[in-house]
């Protein structure tokens, strides 16, 4: 009788307030449900921002590509601007589906005797771009009577995850200025094998770029 006295005792006594204070089980679950949030935020937030990221890294290599196949020639066709455009887009990585937000150009220029500036060529994918280079603001020492400069750029009008610190698009953009390889300086040939300044309007055809003769630069 006593022993059963003391364990109902103790049962009575294990549920008070007092007990169910210092009951210290299921502590790790309640403490992970306010956690968790907050770690899922950080996650979401972290993908969103390495994502962002890599995507600016492929524009930034994809200009620097533009600018590198253009530069190992003395002069440049159609059929070859259309496999740089190709190369560059192939470098970038983004979804076909992107493209129509992609622009890139392409320019050549160089310095007479006079020391002014000439613009030898250019190639533009997806229209012009937004706003104008000014090669004006280029010291001698880049841009020289006796060594031109290419000029590439990409400008891609991102759309993020959109997870949480990213609710909008906005551009990614890169400019790479590089020097020629083979001679002083780069020429776009027209169509008909000439050089005199010449423009290239590309396009996407079946998923493809494709460049055109387009008058010549001003």
């Amino acid at each position: 009788m006593k022993n059963k006295f003391l364990s109902l005792k103790s049962r009575l006594l294990s549920s008070s307030p007092a007990a169910f204070l210092k009951n210290k089980d299921g502590i790790a679950a309640i403490e992970f449900a306010f956690i968790a949030p907050v770690m899922l935020f950080m996650y979401f937030g972290m993908a969103e921002v390495a994502t962002a990221i890599s995507v600016d890294r492929q524009v930034s290599h994809s200009a620097n590509v533009a600018g590198d196949l253009t530069t190992q020639s003395e002069t440049v066709s159609a059929d070859e601007m259309t496999e740089i455009m190709t190369a560059t887009m192939l470098v970038m990585g983004i979804p076909k589906s992107a493209y129509p937000r992609v622009k890139v150009e392409i320019s050549s220029y160089a310095r007479d005797s006079n020391d002014d500036i000439v613009e030898k060529g250019r190639a533009t994918l997806n229209g012009d771009f937004p706003t104008t280079f000014n090669a004006s603001s280029l010291d001698t020492r880049i841009l020289s009577s006796t060594s031109g400069i290419v000029v590439a750029r990409v400008l891609y009008d991102y759309e993020p995850l959109k997870l949480r610190y990213m609710p909008t698009n906005f551009d990614l953009q890169e400019t790479f200025m590089l020097k020629p390889r083979k001679s002083a300086n780069v020429d776009i040939e027209d169509a008909n094998g000439g050089t005199p300044s010449n423009k290239y309007k590309c396009d996407f055809i079946s998923g493809k770029p494709s460049c055109s003769t387009n008058g010549t630069v001003s």
